[in-house]
């Protein structure tokens, strides 16, 4: 090598070289990725992981009350052998956000079941808050009831017969889409019909 290419090669300005090809558009590539993934992170954590409810908090968040409750008609039936109503359980409510997040996309689910039965007899259920209901809020009336009850002739046939009625109750739980099942109360359903101003009184 001449004195004239070490010369050169000596003046070459190499760590300003090194640095341009440092913090090239490979570089610039990777950084923008990362800085993506922290950004997506970040939002997900504000948007979901902080907003998201713990189930012992679900339960605890939620209060139920202006309880009522009775049994309906829901249907005529007209069949071969039988021709009357279907009366079954009803009850309605409002929710209290007691928690300190909101509620939003909750299931809320009725077991209805006759008093000392094994089985349940129905279940309702209602999908709430597609709009948040936040801490300290209330809910409008929330309404379930069960698809099976009683069949008779008619509502007056039913304070007739009044003995083949027994007592019932229903199960209130919910669920979050981070929850199982969480049982919140447990209510009897009052004695009446609606339409009728007396109360049926089972024996």
């Amino acid at each position: 090598m001449s004195e004239n290419e070490k010369q050169k090669l000596e003046s070459f300005p190499l760590e300003e070289y090194i640095n341009r090809k440092r913090f090239g558009s490979k570089f610039w590539v990777k950084f923008t990725v990362f800085a993506s993934i922290l950004l997506l992170a970040f939002i997900f954590k504000i948007n979901v992981l902080d907003k998201s409810i713990a189930p012992e908090e679900l339960k605890s968040a939620v209060e139920i009350f202006d309880i009522s409750s009775h049994w309906i008609e829901t249907e005529k039936i007209d069949e071969t052998d039988f021709k009357g109503i279907l009366l079954v359980p009803e009850i309605s409510f409002r929710v209290r956000n007691k928690g300190k997040k909101e509620l939003k996309h909750m299931l809320m689910l009725g077991v209805f079941r006759l008093l000392n039965a094994s089985r349940p007899m129905g279940e309702g259920y209602k999908m709430l808050f597609s709009q948040p209901l936040v801490p300290g809020k209330e809910s409008d009336k929330i309404v379930l009831a069960s698809p099976f009850g009683y069949k008779a002739t008619s509502k007056k046939a039913f304070e007739k017969n009044s003995r083949s009625w027994r007592s019932s109750q229903v199960e209130i739980y919910v669920k979050s889409r981070n929850s199982g099942m969480l049982f919140i109360q447990e209510f009897y359903i009052n004695r009446k019909i609606e339409g009728l101003a007396a109360e049926v009184k089972v024996i």
